[in-house]
């Protein structure tokens, strides 16, 4: 009979045991659970720290202190994979359709994939066709296998404020997948017009700036003239309103299992009559324990400003979408950049220890409650945010409607047990 050991049992490290195969008690346990850990992060799932910490509570101070800075090498490795596949792109790639849709041209790149607006040679339907731009990507079987799931995932969403997938394929070695194509501008770019002028930004006009030759103009699908939002400084209703259908949109993915995994102003396009469409999915598929598979170039700084302060350290559920919009919707009320850094450490360090200035220092005619309804959303402590998305719509919608919102300020006991709690964090970690 052949006697069983735990991996992690106290015996002399460095010894064989016999039995041991797998060489597990010559190395240390903790050693053991690292690699372990890097394992699963490069595996693509997103194990939780916590959980770890709880699970082998004789290590829960060095997987605390050392499993952040693993997951973050593995992430910086696997993002410089990335890199090196972004520089081999072609400046032009060569394709006169996909299927039974007519290419027009290049909308843009971002990503893994390339862009293309199309139409279909019977209907005239305006599509976008994303592609995976390298021949014979079934070479490739990560990045097809990452490509394949955004589109099915996507495609199994059905709302007016989601983007629309139609179909999946493959084009002389090209994999690619059709979806809706939205006559918009980013929420970046609004944020920017806005930001940089004191005229009223009119969203037709923006709109057709970014498109001007657009493919649908003159068209039946032509809504270009269907009426228009015009934003200003002091938008603070029609701020909301953008939010509210945002959040109705993730609140319908988190229905389905669906963690957007990547909200931040240029993945949400805005019409010019103001409806929002959400795309580009960094996709996180939930699982019954709130973990899953991640796809998001966490690398990219403008992907970080927007994350979770606990998805940074392995902990994701619905509140990091909710946490993402709520530092969107705070750039577009203040126009000011959240956490500014200089480098990728310093900006991990701000989104996990910093708090941002209150919406009123920046811009001081915010009415209270859209304030509150704010800070609710980017607390640091996810227990103190909404619990969900559609939590955070219907209190934007009551802030729209005038009624009295939900979220509620800290209290002065709140308040100063929160400070002592980061003050204790802070020493803990060597930062005061």
């Amino acid at each position: 009979m052949t006697h069983k050991h735990d991996p992690f049992e106290p015996i002399l490290d460095g010894l064989p045991v016999p039995g041991d195969a797998a060489g597990l008690h010559a190395r240390d346990s903790l050693e053991v659970l690292l690699s372990q850990f890097a394992d699963e992060v490069r595996n693509g799932h997103a194990p939780s720290i916590d959980d770890y910490a709880a699970r082998y509570p004789a290590c829960a101070d060095e997987i605390r202190e050392l499993f952040p800075l693993v997951a973050s090498l593995e992430s910086w490795k696997d993002n410089k994979e990335v890199e090196c596949l972004r520089r081999n792109v072609p400046d032009e790639i060569e394709v006169d359709a996909f299927g039974d849709y007519k290419v027009i041209g290049e909308l843009g790149r971002g990503g893994m994939g390339v862009v293309f607006y199309a139409v279909h040679h019977r209907t005239l339907r305006p599509v976008a066709v994303k592609l995976l731009p390298w021949r014979y990507a079934a070479n490739m079987p990560r990045w097809k296998e990452r490509f394949h799931r955004e589109a099915s995932t996507i495609a199994a969403l059905r709302h007016k404020n989601i983007v629309q997938v139609y179909s999946f394929g493959r084009h002389e070695g090209y994999y690619y997948y059709v979806m809706q194509y939205i006559d918009g501008v980013g929420l970046d770019r609004i944020i920017a017009k806005i930001r940089s002028s004191s005229r009223p930004c009119v969203l037709s006009d923006l709109v057709e700036d970014m498109h001007p030759n657009n493919p649908l103009a003159g068209t039946p699908h032509d809504t270009s003239h269907h009426g228009t939002l015009t934003l200003m400084k002091d938008s603070w209703r029609g701020f909301a309103r953008l939010g509210e259908q945002i959040a109705r949109a993730l609140s319908h993915a988190h229905r389905h299992d669906v963690l957007h995994n990547d909200i931040k102003p240029s993945n949400l396009l805005v019409k010019a009559n103001g409806h929002v469409t959400v795309t580009d999915f960094g996709i996180r598929t939930l699982n019954d324990d709130g973990t899953g598979l991640v796809d998001r170039d966490d690398g990219a700084v403008g992907t970080l400003r927007y994350t979770a302060p606990e998805s940074l350290r392995g902990q994701n559920d619905a509140r990091c979408d909710v946490y993402s919009l709520g530092i969107t919707l705070y750039e577009l009320v203040t126009q000011v950049v959240p956490f500014a850094a200089l480098n990728r450490a310093d900006l991990m360090d701000r989104v996990l220890h910093h708090e941002l200035k209150r919406p009123s220092e920046l811009a001081p005619q915010i009415p209270e409650p859209f304030e509150t309804i704010l800070l609710k959303a980017t607390a640091k402590d996810p227990n103190e945010r909404y619990d969900s998305a559609t939590a955070f719509a219907d209190d934007l919608r009551r802030f729209i409607n005038g009624t009295r919102i939900k979220a509620r300020r800290k209290t002065m006991l709140q308040k100063a047990i929160a400070w002592f709690q980061a003050v204790r964090a802070g020493k803990a970690h060597g930062r005061v």
